[in-house]
């Protein structure tokens, strides 16, 4: 048995598992621990208490950040956190530990997608042997590049600067540089994103995330409908131009927790005219097949992926 983590910015899907997929799971929330070691520790007392082994063939975590050479050592983007493999490694029962990038270990598990787990909103014409590019927000943006052959490229492409695609765009990246120096696409496309869309557009400042993305769904809200949009356009200029970068002919794979929560936005809102708005290019954009993932546990099943093959040698 192996275990595998998705780490978040701000919760963490931690299970077990083998070769046939995840056999126990529990969700956390990362400010109720003080790191890593201790939020690993509380699930493995929860294994015992259902009967698990009590340690295991190695395991993979994958994390919201940048992860060093080797695969030993990480830091958490948007939460204080340090992780060492081989500290986890002497002091847990997990085996060998490795560290990932969250996106390499989602664009690790798009080969064990069933076909419900998904939705198609750009047919294209996908072309075997092409890249694939997985890319989506949560508490951050990430972005990772899975190659033909199962190579994968990490990336922090989140953090490039925004490039306002018109008169709103434009208002908005002045209204964010009095807060910020450089206004990157991740403080637009993101959790934190869509709350500092809503405030741009007059909403109320409190208003959480999920609760912006349900009024404008709703449609009851203008302040939430426009935040939304506008959220949904940049998203889909840089998915774009990330498609461009990589010639992602493969596929773009549009995933993370808050994809799914969105959807029949995404699917009737400026999120494709925004992907294919590419002047002499956009025809080879409207040629890359778009796919949305509904799965919010894409991240943990590629790391449970990549513990067992990594075992396997």
């Amino acid at each position: 048995m192996f275990l595998a983590a998705d780490i978040g910015g701000t919760k963490t899907l931690i299970a077990v598992g083998d070769e046939g997929g995840v056999r126990f799971r529990r969700r956390f929330l990362n400010d109720d621990h003080p790191g890593v070691a201790a939020l690993v520790a509380a699930f493995l007392r929860e294994t015992a208490a259902a009967g698990l082994p009590a340690a295991f063939e190695g395991a993979c975590l994958a994390l919201a950040g940048p992860v060093a050479p080797g695969g030993d050592r990480a830091r958490l983007t948007n939460r204080p956190w340090e992780i060492d493999a081989g500290q986890l490694s002497r002091t847990l029962p997990l085996g060998p530990v490795r560290l990932v990038n969250d996106f390499i270990a989602s664009a690790a598990g798009i080969a064990a997608l069933g076909v419900e787990e998904t939705l198609v909103l750009q047919e294209g014409e996908p072309c075997p042997g092409s890249p694939r590019l997985v890319l989506g927000p949560g508490t951050g943006l990430g972005v990772a590049a899975w190659l033909d052959g199962g190579g994968a490229l990490a990336s922090e492409a989140g953090h490039i600067g925004f490039a306002p695609a018109n008169r709103e765009q434009r208002d908005l990246l002045a209204h964010l540089a009095q807060a910020h120096s450089r206004v990157t696409v991740e403080h637009i496309v993101s959790g934190p994103g869509l709350a500092r869309c809503h405030q741009f557009c007059g909403g109320d400042a409190a208003a959480a995330p999920a609760e912006i993305s349900r009024r404008a769904l709703a449609g009851d809200d203008p302040p939430s409908t426009q935040a939304l949009d506008l959220f949904l356009a940049v998203f889909g200029a840089f998915a774009g131009d990330m498609a461009l970068s990589f010639l992602a002919r493969g596929g773009i794979f549009l995933a993370g927790g808050i994809v799914p929560k969105i959807l029949p936005r995404l699917i009737n809102g400026p999120f494709l005219a925004a992907f294919n708005d590419k002047a002499e290019y956009a025809a080879l954009a409207a040629a890359m097949p778009v796919v949305a993932v509904l799965s919010e546990d894409l991240a943990l099943r590629g790391a449970l992926a990549t513990a067992c093959r990594q075992a396997s040698g």
